[in-house]
């Protein structure tokens, strides 16, 4: 039997998607198919400890140590240190006020551009909706990134991580375009832009791009030099939100069908295994209020696509452009496992645990890598046997 050319992805989801994975990723190493693996593509809190695993030159359970650590810690109190002292705080304080200041000028010029076009009856322009001539160059994600820099990736940049195995992609959201944005050492960018030089780009930042969640973190403002598909070079403003906005599993850089030409990272995969630290199924009192109804929607939106992006590689599996899959899914139904363990930790003990970034106790760092650990061998024994042969 021929070997499986294999692919990992590690969704978003905060510090329970680090726990979870962990646990997916222990599981894996022991079957030898972690070493195996040659690309391992990375959402939000996937993109946390997806950096630390490649970024890590010791044993895995000295890296397992470090994850651990970083878990009991958290990255909520070490940002706010960073704040304190470093500049970096200062900077975010005067950036949001010139940001207000910058707003209230620019307010009334957008109602008058909305009171012409009403008067008129037709489009006057859309110079002032949505835009603003500051750049946000500092604000609390920068202050993640500098924590993350600082703590855990000790300034190594993407174009150290040369060209082992696996290789990660970290996938952020461009909000400018609406387009994927992959962060590798093999080359980063998107498809709407161009490639930009990954060889000075902080892991930090990557990861810290990949997290910025819009609820909590602002995206990353910044202006990057693009090698664009006709030759050319040319800076570009681009807007870097959590890669959970475009794909939450991180499976986008990791089918059979991407286009080489266009697309960043292509390897051509036959087995995909996919770690989903998402909510089960979801049961929510009536939506009554605006807030609760927004937040709804965007819920059922975002569990929509997923759903999707789950059919996809079932529909990719009959058609024969993969060998197999795996879903370790945090959610699982336990009674739907053909082989749980006998202490399998119940999805109903750990699957609402929040998604943030605050220190995590001991206790649930074992509850959620413990089920993480046992769903992926269940998975695996249940749906790719065969993988256990290598």
């Amino acid at each position: 039997m021929s070997e499986p050319q294999i692919g990992i992805a590690l969704s978003g989801g905060g510090s329970r998607a680090i726990a979870f994975h962990l646990g997916c990723l222990r599981t894996l190493n022991q079957l030898g198919l972690l070493q195996r693996c040659r690309v391992l593509s990375t959402v939000s809190g996937g993109s946390v400890i997806g950096a630390m695993y490649v970024t890590h030159s010791g044993s895995f359970e000295e890296f397992e140590a470090d994850v651990q650590v970083l878990l009991r810690r958290g990255l909520a109190a070490p940002s706010l240190v960073t704040a304190l002292i470093t500049t970096e705080g200062l900077r975010a304080i005067l950036c949001m006020l010139l940001l207000v200041a910058a707003q209230c000028i620019i307010l009334p010029l957008r109602w008058v551009t909305v009171l012409l076009s009403v008067a008129m009856r037709r489009e006057v322009g859309q110079l002032f909706v949505g835009w603003s001539p500051i750049r946000r160059f500092a604000s609390r994600t920068t202050i993640l990134r500098r924590t993350l820099d600082r703590l855990v990736f000790k300034r190594q940049c993407l174009g150290d991580l040369g060209s082992s195995q696996p290789r990660l992609i970290a996938i952020a959201a461009e909000l400018r375009t609406g387009a994927a944005f992959y962060f590798s050492p093999g080359g980063s960018g998107c498809w709407r832009f161009g490639r930009v030089n990954p060889a000075r780009i902080p892991v930090a930042h990557a990861v810290a791009a990949s997290a910025a969640y819009p609820l909590l973190l602002p995206a990353i403002d910044e202006v990057m030099t693009f090698d664009k598909r006709d030759g050319s070079r040319a800076p570009e403003r681009v807007t870097l939100t959590d890669g959970g906005i475009y794909d939450n599993l991180g499976l986008a850089p990791l089918w059979p069908d991407r286009d080489p030409s266009v697309s960043i990272g292509v390897e051509a995969l036959d087995t995909i295994i996919a770690c989903r630290a998402g909510y089960g199924l979801r049961f929510i009192p009536p939506s009554t209020f605006f807030v609760s109804r927004l937040k709804a929607s965007f819920a059922t939106v975002h569990e929509r696509a997923q759903n999707a992006t789950m059919k996809r590689l079932f529909d990719l599996k009959d058609a024969g452009r993969l060998r197999c899959f795996v879903l370790p899914y945090l959610g699982q139904a336990d009674d739907r496992l053909k082989f749980p363990p006998p202490d399998l930790i119940p999805r109903d003990e750990v699957s609402n645990y929040p998604t943030d970034f605050f220190a995590m106790p001991a206790e649930w760092i074992d509850r959620l890598s413990k089920r993480g650990e046992q769903l992926t061998l269940a998975v695996i024994r249940e749906n790719a046997p065969e993988l256990l042969e290598f």
